[in-house]
């Protein structure tokens, strides 16, 4: 299982030290994979006085990829906070995955965020995850400060890279500072020259292309406006997103590392909301204490949680607050309370899940990036037939932690759902390294959908032989438009109906539906059944038989036996996609996609950038993107997104 560090002995008072910064940021720290985000994570600890050395993340010494799993392959696997002080301001780091298969983890870390750096590589410049985060982060309207990173490795090109940032994120920008002898061990960043006119005049044009008040104020004074000024407007701007200021540095070497810290504490640092509003917190982690117990990592929104609190959770409730540990320079440390503003730790809830609310969730907020659900399934089989007991049971405290991993038993196995070979290769090691459990995965392959092939009826009689339940029940079953979903027509005589039982006829009708859910969930193929009508064509009983249990039952059974006469068609998705070249690279794309039998629909040329949509069968989706990084040299992008369901070639449970 995963744990999380104990707090740091001896640390206990009733509240927070007054020494705290008054101002707070959550700020996170997201890239591409291998862009530097970690690294950049452990330099700005370290520049704020919060560790003496900087962790590497190849010899797995971070301190925020805590996992034995993170510090093996050298990448982070969850989010992970840590807090330094500096300049009166509280800074909660949140570094987050850089890796595709993690991306729901960076959705909800995103959920928290007061602002994020993007961390880009000075060699690479923007990639496809950069994309991916970028546009994450502007639907939420989470402030974005890009940070070009390793400027001091070979083949650095800070410019290419400004200009790459401008073609395919965002036009919006505000350079700070410029990079010396980059691509050299010795490369630096100078920070910007605010007193200096030429560049005082360049950041004055540049922010009052965002604001008028700001322009009419230097076409009045017909010279370049003060320091303060500029920089007051600087902070205002990138907070509400009208720009994108945009710094450089080295992890590595610690270059313009300090000048990132000052500018974003200036910047983004906010005062914490209201202390004696009511309690409002957002759960973004949950792990699980040495003893077993669930622990919550939450963002104070408003008010005030304290130990014994008894606070709702995600509309149940209520839940005991037993404990509570608040990240501060030096790790989680115990306290009686939480307050606006903080990140948390918190024990007691033992319902609680990631996503859910503490207390009175405030209205209409957007709390997490449109990313996509995980689109593979797979069979988890323990390679002792013993353990597969245990590996239920592993995977429901694991489907705790990370409910984006849907478990369903199926046939002495469990078939859960993922993002893709990453996640199911940590997957296995964290059964092995936390369980002891060694496991095979079978049947990877996407997450398909059964369609009536034809029209099959059933029906149960009261008194027949076999059939337990004193109600009597027909049904047809035929296939339904596509994206219909499910249809329920009551055509039976309304007093043919239990309405004893039920009340009224959409009362009956809404039971029915319901119980529906369990004989359509797993069709003859084993996969759910929708675009189905289903017509209830008559009923009968005696009263006071029979009861909702024996309604329920029958319709099951009725169901099963009309889905299996009309026979299913396994359907697997169609992805509709958006995909981004250059247009120097626009042949060698629309081969690949021809090869993998893609249906591009439209091709638009706008300057260096090709763009091109259409349709893509779903299990072609992540062969395509890894044969895009070859045919566009690194500049493609593949975006996608479920369009409909069409039949699959092959039998069985659908393509492999």
């Amino acid at each position: 299982m995963n744990r999380p560090h104990s707090p740091t002995p001896a640390r206990h008072d009733i509240a927070t030290r007054a020494t705290l910064g008054t101002r707070r940021l959550n700020l996170g720290v997201v890239a591409h994979v291998d862009a530097g985000k970690t690294s950049l994570t452990e330099a700005l600890l370290h520049a704020g006085g919060a560790i003496d050395r900087a962790g590497r993340v190849d010899d797995g010494t971070t301190q925020t990829d805590t996992l034995s799993l993170e510090r093996q392959r050298g990448i982070t696997i969850r989010s992970a906070v840590a807090a330094f002080e500096i300049d009166g301001v509280t800074v909660n780091l949140v570094d987050t995955p850089g890796h595709p298969d993690f991306i729901a983890e960076v959705d909800r870390s995103l959920a928290v965020l007061d602002g994020a750096v993007l961390v880009l590589s000075a060699v690479e410049g923007v990639q496809a995850q950069t994309i991916v985060l970028y546009r994450a982060l502007d639907r939420l309207g989470i402030p974005v400060v890009f940070f070009v990173n390793k400027i001091d490795r070979v083949g650095a090109a800070p410019e290419k890279v400004l200009e790459g940032i401008r073609s395919r994120l965002s036009t919006a920008l505000v350079p700070l500072g410029h990079v010396h002898d980059p691509g050299t061990p010795s490369a630096g960043a100078a920070p910007c020259a605010w007193d200096d006119p030429v560049e005082a005049e360049r950041l004055t044009g540049l922010l009052a292309d965002h604001d008028e008040d700001l322009l009419t104020e230097w076409l009045a004074r017909n010279r370049p406006l003060g320091t303060r000024r500029l920089r007051a407007a600087l902070g205002r701007l990138t907070r509400a997103g009208d720009v994108r200021p945009v710094l450089y540095g080295s992890a590595r070497t610690g270059a313009g590392v300090r000048s990132l810290i000052s500018f974003v504490t200036e910047s983004l640092a906010v005062a914490p909301g209201p202390e004696h509003a009511p309690a409002a917190a957002e759960v973004f982690k949950v792990e699980r204490s040495p003893g077993g117990q669930r622990v919550c990592t939450v963002r104070m929104r408003t008010g005030t949680l304290g130990v014994r609190d008894r606070v709702s959770l995600g509309g149940d409730g209520p839940a005991t607050v037993t404990a509570v540990e608040v990240f501060e320079p030096g790790g989680a440390v115990q306290r009686s309370r939480a307050t606006a503003g903080q990140i948390a730790r918190v024990r007691g809830l033992d319902g609680a899940r990631i996503g859910d609310w503490l207390g009175c969730r405030p209205p209409a907020r957007t709390t997490t990036a449109a990313l996509p659900e995980p689109g593979f399934e797979t069979r988890v089989v323990a390679r002792d037939p013993a353990r597969q007991g245990e590996v239920h049971q592993a995977l429901r405290e694991l489907a705790d932690i990370d409910p984006m991993i849907a478990l369903r038993p199926e046939r002495g196995a469990a078939r859960i759902r993922i993002y893709g070979v990453v996640q199911q290769e940590v997957l296995a090691d964290t059964l092995a390294a936390e369980y002891g459990i060694d496991v095979d995965f079978h049947d990877t392959g996407v997450v398909c959908v059964e369609r009536p092939s034809g029209t099959g009826t059933a029906a149960l009689y009261r008194g027949e032989p076999g059939h337990r339940h004193d109600y009597t029940l027909a049904m047809t079953v035929e296939p339904a438009a596509p994206g219909t979903g499910v249809e329920l027509v009551i055509a039976a005589e309304r007093a043919t109906l239990p309405l004893h039982v039920y009340g009224t006829v959409d009362e009956y009708r809404a039971a029915i539906l319901g119980y529906l859910h369990t004989p359509l969930s797993v069709g003859p193929h084993g996969w759910q059944v929708t675009d189905v009508r289903i017509t209830v064509t008559a009923s009968g009983y005696v009263p006071p038989s029979p009861r909702a249990a024996g309604v329920r039952r029958t319709t099951e059974l009725v169901v099963r036996e009309a889905l299996g006469r009309a026979g299913t068609t396994v359907c697997e998705p169609v992805d509709r996609f958006v995909l981004e070249t250059p247009a120097a690279e626009l042949s060698p794309v629309l081969a690949l996609l021809g090869r993998h039998e893609a249906v591009p629909e439209a091709v638009r040329i706008t300057g260096p950038l090709a763009v091109i949509t259409g349709t893509l069968r779903k299990t072609e989706v992540e062969t395509v993107r890894a044969g895009l990084h070859g045919a566009s040299h690194g500049e493609g992008l593949l975006e996608s997104a479920p369009d409909h369901y069409q039949p699959v070639r092959t039998t069985g449970r659908g393509p492999r």
